[in-house]
């Protein structure tokens, strides 16, 4: 035969919303356990901390997943905000113009392009205010 204590475990297994009481300190596993053997399983007191019906608990599963991606978007919004406020706007830009004369150095070597490609691609409008 199981003893008090495996009982108890099985009682709260079937009950698991105890375990948040518990978590959110409004009972103690003390108190619990001692209403368990005063009143026994039986009473109504325990059908409020039953296992939510399987609607229910998916639903609760969909939130908690809701929330989950919520912040895990928030914070890649927030991590790519701080990467953009790290930007040198004339690195970007000597990067850029960089690239343009790779370009137009590949277009030579294929035998010239049909239209060329104009002076800078980025204008320096940052120098003026980052400075």
């Amino acid at each position: 035969m199981n003893s008090r204590m495996d009982q108890f475990r099985i009682f709260v297994s079937k009950h698991p919303l105890l375990r948040d009481e518990v978590r959110n300190q409004k009972l103690t596993w003390q108190n619990i356990y001692e209403e368990w053997v005063l009143y026994g399983e039986e009473n109504e007191q325990w059908k409020a901390y039953e296992a939510p019906t399987s609607n229910e608990n998916s639903s609760n599963q969909t939130n908690q997943t809701n929330q989950a991606n919520n912040i895990v978007n928030l914070d890649s919004i927030k991590s790519i905000v701080n990467y953009i406020q790290k930007l040198n706007p004339d690195t970007v830009n000597k990067t850029l113009n960089t690239v343009q004369k790779v370009i137009q150095i590949v277009q030579t070597v294929n035998g010239g392009s049909k239209t060329p490609i104009p002076g800078p691609m980025i204008n320096s409008m940052y120098s003026d205010w980052w400075d």
